[in-house]
């Protein structure tokens, strides 16, 4: 396992190095595109090795990345001096503190620095299958214009590699120099084109994600001090002993990285970054290491105030960060928002931390990853191609770019229609929290998922109903002819979604159970055939199948409807009337949006300081 666990980081930090030296297309061309099956390869023989298993890694790794560690936030002041940043020189200093006081307080350990289950191995999955056609949606986007093409598609290479890393690592410090390396590269595509704004939201992402570093070297220095350990499996050995403290700022690093009210403003900053950056971020790194961190620490919190607090927060967001998508008219924005939303929901439901709640957070980390890598990759051929970013922009959209509006539907009936999987994880919250009606404290679930549930659903059918809507006379729609790797990758992505959701209940019993197993017990799902069956609850494969087919035929029904006739008012003096369709106005809402945020900033001081039981 550790040659594998090699493999799946060493082998994108390679190509990333040869790409970023060799600065020729055909290098970074060929290479990105084989790095999709030679990743998929070795997560594959990663996932069908026994785990979960502990490795062994050599003495002299600590001292480097202990090295590593100072260099980086040696860099982040740097940095913080250059740009003229107090506040991101004085978090770097406060970080360098901090980790001299933890690397002195550390004990020595025996316990192997590198852990692997199923969760690290399902994000290897997620990281080649989804992350690596980013790359290659890379190599021609940045051929539309934009300067540094071969250091851009060497940092998205790179950047996998960190991700498939940073779940692999049972050290606690160690995911520290994870955490801020991601900080790292969030910090350099976000400033990628170097102008102003680009470098104000860059400096704004790198404050930020600083203050969730400092929140895991807290939670180190209280995790040493009171329990004695420092790694992952050592706090799942004794959940009852932890200190609540620790995973109280554990938890807040979560909320920080996830772009959780009233940090989220770092997320959205990264849409003035090459889409790529978009894509990335959302789908299959950086983000998600907020779901994770709270699916690891899940089995400890399960249940306590910490939880408690956690699921109104998260919630919170989930329902909040929905509303104002839908006063949004930027499409990266309007995506980014959901993104910050159903990551809300992700870790409210591994909060929660029953064996269903963990398989709907599962469910929704993998749906989201596929959906979201799909969309932004839409978003960049609309910006690049069709020159459209505003949804006001997408009117008669049909008309000129039928194939991408056909993926970006087919994107949006993913994130909220039965049979796709974002549906059922959250129709599993539903079912789940109804379970819990008879605690007063948690009747804001069922509310959340509900409400967050519609909002978003509500967002999606708005930006359908305006690309959807044709002008009158309209009998031919024109193809513009894309670049291939554009259709290779849009095409990979509809076809693993088509064939997750067709075969749906084999992949949840068979894939998300054994992982929700290992996390928080056997949940009570399981498939006979093609049909997903849950508590008493039954999804037959007839109902999927129908459904799919129904939802498939509505999605390339706009591309049949024709007008032959102009509608003509009476008393109107013969004058054409063309009518058209339009969606709900939601602008009224974005003057409560601080008070959105206000509200969000006292729920997280609430999970710091009662969760972590500091009063």
């Amino acid at each position: 396992m550790g040659v594998l666990v090699a493999l799946n980081v060493v082998v994108p930090w390679i190509v990333a190095l040869i790409i970023f030296l060799s600065k020729k297309d055909v290098v970074t061309n060929v290479l990105t595109f084989l790095m999709l099956p030679i990743l998929i390869f070795t997560a594959y023989l990663a996932y069908i090795q026994p785990h979960p298993v502990l490795v062994e890694t050599p003495k002299w790794l600590d001292l480097l990345i202990t090295l590593y560690d100072f260099g980086l936030l040696g860099y982040f002041l740097y940095q913080g001096i250059v740009r003229k940043s107090g506040l991101i020189a004085i978090l770097a200093t406060i970080q360098i503190l901090f980790l001299i006081i933890v690397l002195i307080m550390m004990p020595h350990s025996q316990t192997p620095n590198i852990y692997v289950d199923s969760v690290t191995l399902m994000f290897y999955l997620i990281v080649a299958i989804v992350g690596v056609p980013i790359a290659i949606f890379a190599t021609k986007y940045m051929d539309y214009g934009e300067k540094g093409k071969h250091s851009f598609v060497a940092i998205v290479v790179w950047f996998l590699g960190v991700m498939n890393l940073a779940v692999s690592v049972n050290n606690i410090e160690w995911f520290f120099a994870l955490f801020e390396t991601t900080t790292l590269a969030s910090y350099i595509m976000i400033g990628f084109r170097g102008d102003k704004e680009a470098i104000n939201n860059s400096n704004l992402a790198l404050w930020m994600n600083q203050i969730g570093g400092i929140a895991i070297l807290i939670a180190l220095m209280i995790f040493i001090k009171v329990n004695g350990v420092y790694h992952f499996s050592d706090l799942l050995k004794h959940p009852t002993i932890i200190s609540m403290a620790a995973l109280g700022f554990l938890s807040l690093s979560a909320l920080v990285k996830g772009a959780q009210m009233p940090f989220h403003k770092w997320l959205l900053g990264a849409m003035v970054a090459p889409t790529p950056v978009s894509a990335i971020l959302h789908s299959a790194t950086m983000v998600k290491i907020a779901p994770y961190l709270i699916l690891r620490i899940s089995p400890i919190i399960k249940g306590t105030l910490l939880a408690k607090l956690l699921i109104i927060a998260t919630g919170y967001v989930f329902v909040v960060a929905a509303v104002i998508a839908l006063t949004q008219n930027n499409f990266k924005k309007i995506l980014a928002y959901s993104t910050i939303s159903l990551l809300g929901l992700m870790m409210l439901a591994a909060a929660v931390g029953t064996p269903i709640a963990v398989s709907a957070s599962l469910i929704l980390i993998i749906f989201h990853a596929f959906a979201k890598g799909f969309l932004f990759v839409e978003a960049g051929v609309l910006e690049k191609v069709f020159h459209t970013k505003y949804i006001e922009q997408m009117r008669r959209l049909i008309e000129k770019a039928p194939l991408t509006l056909m993926f970006i539907f087919f994107g949006f009936l993913n994130m909220t229609f039965v049979p796709f999987g974002t549906f059922i994880g959250k129709w599993m919250m539903i079912e789940e929290v109804s379970n819990f009606l008879q605690h007063g404290s948690y009747i804001l679930l069922i509310l959340y998922v509900g409400a967050g549930s519609a909002f978003l659903s509500i967002l999606y059918m708005k930006v359908l109903g305006v690309s959807v809507r044709k002008a009158h006379g309209i009998e031919k729609i024109s193809f513009v002819k894309l670049p291939k790797r554009f259709n290779f990758v849009s095409v990979w992505y509809y076809v693993w979604l088509l064939a997750i959701t067709i075969f749906i209940a084999p992949f949840i019993a068979d894939f998300i159970v054994p992982i929700a197993k290992s996390i928080a017990g056997e949940p009570e799902i399981y498939a006979t055939g093609l049909t997903l069956h849950m508590y008493n609850s039954t999804l037959y494969f007839w109902q999927i199948f129908g459904a799919l087919i129904l939802l498939l035929l509505i999605h390339v029904l706009p591309y049949f409807v024709k007008f032959k006739a102009d509608i003509v008012h009476p008393y109107n003096c013969g004058e054409n009337f063309p009518r058209h369709m339009e969606t709900w106005n939601f602008e009224c809402l974005a003057k409560y949006e601080g008070y959105f945020v206000a509200f969000s900033i006292a729920l997280f001081i609430m999970v710091v300081v009662l969760g972590g039981g500091l009063l």
